[in-house]
């Protein structure tokens, strides 16, 4: 999301502030400290004029698989 902000030429503050967002809460997302809600999510996607499953694309390329 960080990169996707910045390419928007958003710095953080202000693409919470586009949001409705708090920048705390902005800072602790990018950083992989608090999960977000789907509602959040939603939120953030249409804050960046995209869909949410483009905000979610690849998400999960970086994770290891965990075995049963």
């Amino acid at each position: 999301m960080r990169e996707l902000r910045a390419k928007q030429g958003f710095s953080q503050e202000a693409f919470a502030d586009h949001c409705g967002l708090h920048r705390t809460a902005m800072s602790l997302i990018e950083r992989g400290k608090r999960v977000p809600s789907l509602r959040t999510l939603l939120t953030l996607s249409q804050g960046f004029g995209i869909s949410l499953s483009e905000l979610l694309k690849d998400v999960d390329k970086g994770s290891a698989k965990r075995p049963r």
